[in-house]
């Protein structure tokens, strides 16, 4: 009796998770479809609870073929489990990315929830595109600064007997930019004979704030066909920013005509990087003189700053005002220059001249009275 009732009771546990596996549907309107190779195959699926309770479904694939790639979302949302009221259903979008080198033929999927309602798919890949089109480049691997712009010399091969259209584009991080230029005029696309070749500059360029380390650009020329990727590699140094100024942030002084006037300098080391063979320079008006010691920094390490004194001379004939010189630091990687003013003062030996040569006019004038007055 009581081996009947445990029989009975392991029969009705099973009966309720058939029920409950039978809860939830996924349906689509077009499981099998034809394709050629490098499509995007983009699947509206609805997710139906037909039971009386809300349940949550984890959607996942199985058996999606080696090299093929897939994009699941509902909503805005990437989603991996899904919760539906009762008698009601939810919609999500798949995106299933069929690769460029692919041999022809039927290949065959199930998109699943939760182990308990499996929607099989078929794909026909109506073509062979393991060869119709090559998109390659010499060097794939560049290094450089943040505010580098990364050049890159590409081609892209048309194996097929037909004129292609491909459409070039990148998947980039935020902040990164990517071009694409044909014989000069950059562009978005490009139209390639059959078993013809085009030649692809592709320049990228970092955002400002970005990171030392190693960045992977993918690329991608898609026709209706096919689409053919090509992986680069950019590797961030650092950042060079160079900052020259005084120690108290003042940017004028005063100094007299025909003698040196020592100023100290900062050169600050403001980025990432460290700097070699930073040069110092000077522009002044005619016939003045100016220059740095020591006139080169052979090594400034990253957020470090070095005292340097440039040495000013005005012209012999300067007159009294303010003039501008521009001072110059600049190595390989980055530079900075500031305007500086100077400002030419009178000096005082000439001062107690001119009062010298006052004097003796006042006494000769005097001697003069004295002895030819009375005439």
């Amino acid at each position: 009796m009581l081996k009947s009732r445990i029989i009975y009771l392991l029969g009705m546990i099973l009966a309720s998770n058939i029920a409950i596996a039978q809860n939830l549907q996924l349906y689509t309107t077009y499981p099998k479809i034809s394709v050629s190779p490098g499509e995007v195959i983009d699947y509206n699926v609805e997710l139906i609870n037909n039971s009386s309770v809300t349940r949550n479904g984890r959607i996942s694939l199985r058996n999606l073929p080696k090299d093929w790639d897939y994009e699941m979302k509902s909503g805005n949302y990437s989603a991996a489990e899904i919760s539906v009221l009762p008698k009601e259903r939810k919609s999500l979008n798949l995106k299933i990315i069929v690769p460029s080198k692919i041999e022809k033929g039927q290949y065959r999927f199930q998109l699943v929830a939760q182990g308990e309602s499996s929607l099989p798919l078929t794909v026909d890949v109506t073509t062979d595109g393991k060869s119709s089109s090559e998109f390659n480049s010499p060097q794939t691997n560049m290094e450089g600064s943040a505010k580098s712009t990364f050049t890159f010399n590409a081609s892209l091969l048309n194996r097929s007997s037909e004129a292609q259209v491909y459409r070039l584009g990148a998947n980039l991080q935020s902040g990164w930019g990517a071009t694409f230029k044909v014989d000069g005029k950059q562009v978005s696309s490009v139209n390639i004979e059959g078993n013809q070749r085009k030649d692809i500059l592709i320049e990228i360029l970092p955002p400002e704030s970005v990171k030392k380390g190693k960045y992977t650009i993918p690329l991608f020329a898609q026709s209706p066909l096919n689409q053919s990727n090509l992986s680069l590699e950019v590797v961030i140094t650092g950042s060079y920013e160079i900052q020259l100024t005084t120690p108290e942030g003042l940017l004028s002084t005063t100094a007299t005509a025909n003698r040196n006037k020592s100023i100290q300098f900062l050169v600050k080391n403001t980025g990432t990087s460290d700097l070699s063979q930073v040069n110092l320079s000077a522009s002044t008006p005619s016939q003045w003189e100016a220059h740095f010691e020591p006139s080169r920094i052979s090594s400034l390490k990253a957020g470090e700053s070095q005292t340097v004194t440039a040495i000013v001379r005005p012209a012999k004939k300067a007159i009294a005002g303010d003039y501008q010189i521009t001072l110059n630091a600049k190595n390989n990687e980055t530079s900075d220059s500031i305007k500086f003013r100077v400002t030419v003062e009178t000096s005082l030996l000439w001062g107690w001249v001119g009062i010298f040569v006052i004097a003796i006019a006042v006494a000769l004038v005097y001697f003069l009275i004295r002895k030819y007055g009375r005439r």
